[in-house]
């Protein structure tokens, strides 16, 4: 079965249905994938790192609630020792070609942000994912090359539709 890891954004769009200014149309452009994904049988992993980013912006109390809710359709694989080791590789691959400074420097990336994304790709190369969705450039380029990173794709979606008969019921 193809797996898939996907990034926080695409779950703040298609799933809490929130988007930034300008960012709209990432919401049903989401839900579609998601939609894709799953007529496709294509399982979804979203990393430990992510839900612990997802989880910052949602109300301690509904934690659980959300946790069983991603755990209920998603692949929740935790950052562990596999992934550690090919977490330092990375970073240091990354570090020694320059790319880390420039992404700091370019990109006001934080360490802790480079960090995390390392993490993410490390979890997702251990996993043996077929891509990483994501529309985060550091993240791209943090990858670099090591495991495909594409934007979620422009699926038509069809929105729910309510029908009206003609006495305008």
């Amino acid at each position: 079965m193809k797996t898939v890891c996907v990034d926080n954004h695409i779950l703040l769009w298609g799933i809490r249905e929130e988007a930034g200014k300008e960012q709209e149309d990432m919401i049903p452009r989401a839900k579609a994938f998601f939609d894709d994904c799953q007529r496709s049988k294509i399982q979804i992993m979203v990393p430990s790192i992510v839900v612990g980013e997802l989880l910052t912006a949602i109300e301690p109390k509904n934690h659980a609630m959300v946790l069983n809710l991603l755990k209920s359709s998603f692949l929740i694989p935790s950052y562990d020792a596999a992934a550690s080791t090919v977490f330092a590789k990375l970073w240091r691959d990354n570090k020694s070609s320059g790319l880390t400074k420039e992404l700091q420097n370019n990109h006001s990336a934080t360490r802790q942000e480079l960090k995390a994304d390392c993490m993410i790709v490390a979890i997702a190369i251990v996993r043996k994912c077929n891509a990483i969705y994501s529309h985060d450039e550091k993240l791209k380029k943090f990858a670099n090359g090591k495991i495909e990173v594409l934007e979620i794709p422009k699926i038509a979606y069809q929105e729910e539709l309510e029908f009206v008969d003609s006495t305008g019921n």
